[in-house]
């Protein structure tokens, strides 16, 4: 866990940075090319992490960009 959210193992890459990136349309192996240091398996595991617990990881996406439109907010006032 890293600021309250489930991360991978032994990484501050939460699971939801992990999916926000297959939504972008990144593969597993697209996304491990800018996670080097990451495992493929590392990567499907965050992945099955998100299918286990999809009902919390969402509630971190939308909180994530709730906060974005905050801060865009702020700067554009």
């Amino acid at each position: 866990m890293h600021r309250g959210e489930p991360t991978i193992r032994g990484s501050a890459i939460s699971v939801r940075d992990i999916v926000e990136r297959t939504r972008l349309g990144d593969s597993p192996e697209r996304i491990l090319q800018g996670y080097p240091h990451l495992s493929l398996a590392k990567i499907y595991d965050a992945l099955s992490y998100y299918y286990d617990h999809m009902e919390e990881i969402e509630k971190h996406i939308r909180e994530n960009e709730e906060a974005g439109w905050r801060a865009l907010h702020r700067i554009s006032t």
